[in-house]
């Protein structure tokens, strides 16, 4: 196809000023941000990257940009259209494109694709940038996961690591992360905020991901019987093989474990190992006639040897009327004092990742522990103050992150006597070492009594560290999406199954999009911010369910890209968190009110935001517990209760039933059963004392349905007895 395209008198002008450029190499190496130039090249790229087009020519590559789409022009490029294209040069986060000022458009009919360039995983760079490229044999550590769109997923391929992202309009997303090997093609292309490092691969879609092993993995390998000796890891191939684990205690591994022989389904025992302690190992399985194929080398804990106790800590108002086992702690302007008290029963070593740090308490305690001799090593945010630093003693050891991308360095952990089985911990949470996060906004905190946690907690660390000693090596020490997938995601903890996630290597989010999507009775959230679509879909799902009524708080609803309208228009109780002081949480609470449904709590520094999963460091635990979950319901129901949101009906006795929410209510009354006794039927009558509404609640959550019901003022009762409760139906 040959088009023509016209252009307005003014756009002439510029088009005949612009200097002659003899290649896209020429215009890289040659011209400067701002510079008008004309290219022809062969259009490589599709919508799979959204209005983006990256163009090549013999020489080099590079993105066009022609904003939000190219209706503009007559036709939107397709993968082999020559083109030549006249533009302003301009950048965006490190990348090199022409546009959104392009003055000419001319389809020149059908080009040459060029073959992709072979090359290795870690050798993209600023000389391939908008080149189309091929690395061979690439396998994905997260094979297994649902793709979600404005991600990004490491792979690896001959001893090295590189990066993909996925845009949401990328025809990947939905799909499972293949676990075979694979020959990956794409576009190199970049981003980072100061134009350094940052290079990923864009595969434009499945046509992208070759097969490249005659046997594949079609499930992730998986821990499970994890005990102080050993645990079973178990996957499943696509042809009948046999079956072996490789394992040891470094990357070397040197042990093996046989697994199923001429089967598709596998799984082999490992036994006799230490507790508390971090194992590596791969599987590998071997077809008839010896081609094998190998899953990544991971990470996996036993179970350690420490009491595994778990204390939760909140420094806002808890309501201990929902309380089931023991009553949640509302530290209030204590809660400083409390994390003191853990940084100064340290006896050997404190290892700290903090964000921001100004708190006097905290400062006193690390200068005792110091002073005691314990060992500090401590990691922080370049970009903010931190003025609690220059008060610590010397001895204490810092390392910046200082590349400014995102909110960088955003961790809010502490790691003692990690070395040590009855005194190891692990104190992460929402909470900044700040005064104001520490006493006023609303934050938690939560501790580990765990060695194994503790070792894992301790890989991150000295990951961003650059060392296992106490002096910090910079030159070897990686951040953000330079770090690597290299701790376990599994343990057992004092009994209760805990998942640990950091961010941006190990797909935290899809970690809470399942917990989200596993809900079966409950689910509540008290959220900083939501401002990723994937999630703000999977909760608006999640309350299509007629058994699930998704509840929860988010304190900014107006920053750019917020799901709290979403969430509105789909029918969420979702309210603004619009009292003083923030809420600062990054929680949620999955099924608190039915222990046979698993309960969860989802916490740490990972804000519900695409910066946390692609660019910040972040941690995330899942807990699988009833006794966490009820504590962290106590504490979400103190937050509704300061809301407005949250009413109660009383028995005669004064004790709580249930709660009612949201009241006021439009089209729906969530009705919370909390008595230990059989639910009782809910009453509803207007100010004459007529019944409106006769309903058999069920235990957990039960939702009415307000329609037919007039707007106005109402009372609640339970069984026709107890004090009635105020209900306003609008």
């Amino acid at each position: 196809m040959t088009l023509r395209l016209l252009f307005s008198a003014a756009a002439m002008t510029v088009a005949l000023g612009a200097q002659a450029q003899d290649n896209i190499l020429d215009v890289r190496d040659n011209y400067a941000i701002g510079d008008v130039v004309t290219v022809t090249g062969v259009v490589t790229s599709d919508d799979n990257l959204g209005s983006v087009r990256y163009l090549q020519d013999a020489s080099a590559g590079i993105a066009l940009y022609p904003g939000a789409d190219w209706s503009d022009w007559d036709a939107s490029p397709a993968i082999g259209d020559s083109l030549t294209i006249t533009g302003e040069i301009t950048e965006y986060n490190g990348l090199l494109e022409i546009g959104p000022n392009l003055t000419a458009v001319t389809f020149e009919g059908a080009g040459i694709l060029p073959t992709p360039q072979i090359i290795t995983a870690g050798s993209m760079n600023e000389s391939m940038e908008g080149e189309l490229v091929q690395v061979n044999s690439a396998t994905f550590p997260l094979a297994g996961q649902e793709i979600a769109g404005n991600n990004t997923y490491d792979f690896t391929a001959d001893g090295e690591t590189g990066i993909i992202y996925v845009r949401t309009s990328n025809s990947l997303v939905g799909e499972t992360l293949t676990g075979c090997a694979v020959d990956l093609v794409g576009i190199v292309s970049q981003f980072s905020f100061d134009g350094f490092g940052g290079y990923q691969l864009l595969p434009r879609g499945p046509v992208d991901l070759i097969p490249a092993s005659g046997i594949c993995y079609t499930t992730p390998v998986v821990q499970s019987n994890m005990s102080t000796s050993g645990f079973t890891l178990s996957w499943s191939t696509d042809l009948a093989s046999d079956g072996v684990v490789e394992y040891g205690l470094t990357e070397a591994l040197g042990q093996t474990a046989a697994g199923a022989s001429g089967s598709s389904d596998h799984s082999a025992d490992l036994s006799g190992l230490e507790a508390g302690q971090i194992y590596y190992a791969r599987a590998i399985s071997t077809l008839p006639d010896g081609e094998s194929a190998a899953s990544p080398i991971r990470p996996y804990a036993t179970v350690s040897a420490s009491s595994g106790d778990i204390h939760v800590y909140f420094n806002g108002p808890v309501d201990t009327s929902v309380a089931t086992e023991e009553d949640a702690l509302s530290l209030g302007t204590d809660m400083n004092d409390t994390v003191a008290a853990w940084i100064t029963s340290a006896q050997h070593t404190l290892d700290v990742a903090a964000y921001n740090f100004n708190d006097q308490t905290l400062e006193d305690a690390f200068n005792e522990a110091a002073s005691n001799g314990v060992e500090i090593r401590w990691i922080y945010e370049g970009q903010n103050a931190n003025i609690g630093l220059g008060n610590l003693d010397p001895a204490i050891v810092t390392h910046p992150r200082t590349d400014g991308e995102g909110s960088g360095m955003h961790n809010k952990f502490i790691i003692g006597d990690a070395e040590y089985t009855e005194d190891a911990f692990v104190l992460t949470g929402s909470t900044n070492l700040t005064t104001g996060n520490l006493v006023q906004d609303l934050n938690n905190a939560i501790v580990f009594e765990d060695q194994s946690l503790a070792r894992a907690y301790t890989i991150e660390f000295e990951e961003m560290w650059g060392a296992e000693g106490m002096e910090p090596n910079a030159s070897n020490a990686k951040f953000g999406a330079d770090k690597s997938w290299n701790t376990p995601s599994e343990f057992l903890i004092g009994g209760s199954e805990v998942e640990l996630y950091f961010s941006p290597t190990d797909g935290t989010t899809n970690a809470i999009r399942e917990e989200i999507e596993s809900a079966d009775s409950e689910f509540a959230f008290a959220l900083l911010t939501l401002t990723r679509d994937d999630l703000g879909d999977a909760i608006a799902t999640l309350g299509e369910s007629f058994f699930v009524n998704p509840i929860g708080a988010i304190e900014q609803v107006n920053t750019t890209g917020s799901e709290y309208e979403n969430l509105l228009s789909a029918g969420v109780q979702v309210y603004q968190h619009d009292i003083s002081n923030d809420l600062h949480h990054k929680y949620a609470i999955v099924d608190y009110a039915s222990p046979s449904f698993d309960p969860v709590v989802i916490t740490g520094s990972h804000n519900w935001s695409s910066s946390a999963e692609n660019v910040n460091d972040e941690n995330t635990v899942i807990v699988h517990d009833d006794r966490i979950a009820n504590l962290y319901h106590q504490e979400f129901r103190a937050i509704l209760i300061a809301l407005g949101v949250v009413q109660s009906t009383d028995d005669l006795e004064g004790e709580v039933q249930c709660l009612l929410y949201p009241n006021p209510v439009q089209e729906s009354l969530s009705v919370e059963w909390l008595s230990d006794g059989q639910p009782g039927v809910l009453c509803l009558r207007d100010m004459s004392g007529r019944l409106v509404l006769s309903e058999r609640l069920r235990p957990g959550v039960s939702r009415l349905s307000m329609q037919g019901v007039s707007a106005g003022v109402y009372a609640v009762s339970v069984g026709g007895q107890g004090l009635p409760t105020r209900l306003i139906v609008e």
